[in-house]
């Protein structure tokens, strides 16, 4: 089927000499293979399932327009054929990835299924499907709230689709959050915590026992910013309420202002203070992290605090499954529980969580959440 043999329909023949006009340098003389091409990525721009995508990702959601214009529309179809038009590939890699899609995608959805995954294995070896997936990552992003590499999964496969509500639907999982990592660090597993006023008001009930943790936080804590990590909070803990034996409170000159707590004091209070700091952003689900304050394992504590983390976010939003893309990295992640984020960070196939247990004044409501970065670990 060749260019001219478009211009049977009517209603498709001035957009499409819009986008041949605009491609520059492209011979579009019938019977090219340039030609052919243009032909084949428009007519699967054309189809109904990226067209309802497109409408889907690119409808401005605060509007009066119900559906997308055909002007709008066109711009996309344009922007969309010149991306794959400009694709790292020769013609018979073109035309095999063409091929595919005309067939229905080039993503093998089996693949993100998996705990972990590939570009390679997911996009069955094709390189240039792997370039358009990396070109494609970007587009839309910002708009109807999409983010990186939404937009580039659903124009890739019909078996998944934008949802209306939240991110994608993807044949044989479900309802699927994504985030994705472009560059350094991924996203967080929430994005509306307790300010940092509110927690240091809670840290000041319990001055006479962490004294030192306290005065720490005033002075700046952690960068200036008056922020604990997790793990350094649970090391001070440790100083200060030991769960093994007593700890006399002391002044600067080791004078003793406060005799020590025995062990199960100190676990008793732990557990109470992180309760008390968590259950204002975590709700049912703090109670399970505090009690492992009754310990002095940080990472433990870790575990368990991204596990209840993810099974607080998972029922917030309601998806299936979580889905995580690391694009320099070239791999991906899915997880659907809060037991398969625990493992992974057992395993170090998640790095770099980056709790603060108190953040900083501007990003406080942000940071109590586990971030989620993907290691450098190879793909088996």
């Amino acid at each position: 089927m060749l260019l001219k043999d478009l211009f049977e329909y009517e209603d498709l023949s001035q957009e499409k000499q819009s986008i041949i006009d605009r491609v520059s340098g492209l011979n579009t003389t019938p019977g090219t293979p340039e030609a052919a091409l243009l032909d084949r990525i428009y007519r699967i721009l054309g189809t109904e399932d990226i067209s309802t995508k497109i409408s889907t990702a690119f409808t401005p959601a605060m509007s009066d327009e119900t559906t997308l214009s055909n002007k709008a529309k066109q711009q996309h179809k344009l922007n969309l054929t010149k991306i794959i038009l400009n694709l790292d590939s020769d013609y018979p890699a073109m035309n095999a990835f063409l091929k595919r899609m005309e067939k229905g995608g080039v993503i093998d959805i089996s693949q993100l299924t998996q705990p972990i995954s590939s570009f390679n294995k997911i996009f069955n070896g094709d390189p240039v499907a792997i370039n358009a997936f990396n070109a494609f990552k970007l587009y839309g992003v910002g708009q109807r709230q999409k983010g990186p590499g939404e937009f580039a999964l659903a124009m890739l496969s019909n078996q998944i689709k934008l949802a209306a509500v939240g991110d994608l639907e993807i044949s044989g999982i479900g309802k699927v959050e994504l985030k994705a990592e472009t560059t350094k660090g991924g996203g967080r597993l929430g994005d509306s915590g307790a300010s940092q006023e509110q927690q240091m008001v809670i840290l000041e009930k319990y001055a006479e026992y962490i004294p030192s943790l306290i005065d720490y936080l005033k002075q700046g804590g952690k960068g200036g910013g008056g922020s604990i990590g997790l793990g350094e909070f649970v090391v001070k803990l440790n100083q200060e309420l030991p769960i093994t034996g007593t700890q006399d409170v002391t002044d600067e000159e080791g004078n003793v202002i406060k005799k020590g707590i025995s062990g199960p004091e100190a676990k008793k209070l732990r557990v109470q203070i992180a309760s008390e700091l968590l259950t204002p952003t975590f709700k049912t689900y703090a109670a399970a992290i505090a009690s492992k304050f009754a310990q002095e394992s940080a990472s433990e504590i870790e575990y368990e605090y991204v596990k209840q983390n993810f099974e607080w976010y998972k029922n917030r939003d309601g998806f299936d499954a979580f889905l995580l893309i690391n694009f320099p990295r070239q791999k991906t992640m899915t997880l659907g529980s809060g037991d398969d984020v625990a493992t992974a960070r057992k395993n170090n196939q998640l790095v770099n969580l980056s709790i603060s247990i108190i953040g900083t004044k501007s990003g406080a409501s942000r940071e109590q959440f586990a971030q989620m970065s993907m290691s450098a670990s190879k793909v088996e």
